[in-house]
């Protein structure tokens, strides 16, 4: 028989993606991982994505992750629960929301969706359960509580807000659940939810049938934040898509993300990655990488020379612009103690063609100042999808021997 423990570590990076918060592992004491050079093929690896509530709060980020979520390719995507706002006696207005979910998850096709039902889902607005929004949700979605296998995994989705059933997990769904554990010959077992298990009203039933089963975790939301905890070795995860939050503090759990969990044979781990961490592979364009580092190399030099002419001093600041596209230059000169005084007082703008090079002289003055003054260039610098970069540098000065 197989011993299995459940190991966590504390915060770790992740450039690629920007992977934060905690990640969990079970495995076996048996198949504790060696350093290795050489990649060992699992015999069962996937990878699924979690999300959380959504109710069309920050509609914004929600539809960015779901574009964001086709550059990982998960297996499948679950989200438990409030999906929608729902809270109203209208079926029309129960369709149409659903209706307008639909749209914001329709670029992930063909990515398979699994939807857990959650109160703002089943809710009319007496803020109870109502059978008709029930049969909606069915009609769109499946049962409200059901079982599927993928390869070494079984996953269980349970309703937590049945009609007449609210904030607990029925009799009838608590013994199909029962069978269901029980018939399982999965190594793994994961279990999605929407209220957190430990508020249900048959809490300690719940758990003490779960912790019987290798149940790995139990992923939920409702409360709009991320925590993390483990009770007898079952990892129980919250979790928050772009629901607003009763608080603003991200160490506490309040931040937009969803879950990447990872089954690979005897190993199962999560992370949060947080919301607007991936990027496409066309982010950022050859020619913009190399365009704005040249002007960090070229556009001008670090330190250029006053020259002392009578009572004044002459600075010639050659400007350089090293790419193929047309360049403007903003320049603005002064020092710290503002005794430096330069002619003229406005500084033309340059227009910089291609390669072109220009040649900016300004006369100065000053009034006993302990501080020679520096010049700033700002160039305004549009990317290959659009956006504006503002590149500056600054020039400093010296007074030549």
């Amino acid at each position: 028989m197989s011993h299995y423990r459940l190991t966590c570590r504390g915060r770790f990076a992740a450039a690629a993606i920007g992977l934060i918060a905690t990640l969990c592992a079970w495995q076996t004491a048996s198949a504790a991982a060696e350093s290795t050079t050489t990649p060992v093929a699992a015999d069962d690896e996937f990878h699924f994505v979690v999300l959380g509530d959504s109710q069309f709060h920050d509609v914004a980020t929600f539809n960015r992750m779901i574009d964001d979520l086709k550059h990982i390719q998960p297996a499948f995507v679950v989200q438990v629960g409030d999906m929608i706002e729902g809270y109203q006696n209208s079926l029309r207005a129960i369709e149409a929301e659903w209706e307008r979910f639909s749209k914001q998850i329709a670029p992930l096709a063909p990515t398979p969706f699994i939807a857990v039902p959650g109160n703002h889902d089943l809710y009319n607005a007496r803020r109870r359960s109502d059978p008709r929004i029930e049969t909606i949700y069915r009609e769109r979605w499946g049962d409200t509580y059901r079982t599927f296998e993928y390869r070494n995994t079984r996953l269980v989705v349970l309703n937590t807000d049945a009609p007449r059933e609210e904030r607990q997990i029925g009799p009838d769904q608590l013994a199909w659940l029962s069978n269901t554990l029980a018939e399982s010959t999965a190594e793994h077992i994961i279990v999605f939810m929407h209220r957190p298990p430990a508020q249900l009203s048959n809490a300690d039933d719940l758990h003490n049938l779960l912790k019987r089963y290798p149940v790995r975790f139990v992923f939920y939301g409702h409360h709009h934040h991320y925590h993390y905890t483990d009770r007898d070795g079952i990892g129980y995860v919250m979790t928050n898509s772009a629901a607003e939050g009763a608080i603003d503090y991200p160490l506490a759990g309040n931040f937009d993300h969803f879950l990447l969990v990872s089954v690979r044979d005897q190993q199962v781990t999560f992370a949060p990655i947080k919301a607007d961490a991936i990027e496409p592979p066309d982010a950022v364009a050859e020619v913009d990488n190399y365009d704005l580092f040249g002007l960090s190399r070229k556009l001008a030099p670090r330190r250029v020379a006053l020259t002392a002419e009578d009572d004044t001093w002459r600075m010639r600041l050659t400007l350089t612009n090293p790419t193929q596209r047309r360049l403007r230059v903003y320049v603005s000169c002064a020092s710290d103690d503002d005794r430096w005084r330069h002619e003229p007082a406005q500084i033309p703008l340059v227009d910089l063609g291609p390669d072109q090079r220009h040649d900016l002289t300004l006369t100065w003055t000053a009034r006993h100042s302990e501080h020679t003054p520096q010049c700033t260039l700002a160039v305004p610098f549009q990317t290959h999808n659009g956006e504006w970069i503002q590149y500056t540098k600054t020039v400093r000065t010296h007074i030549e021997d």
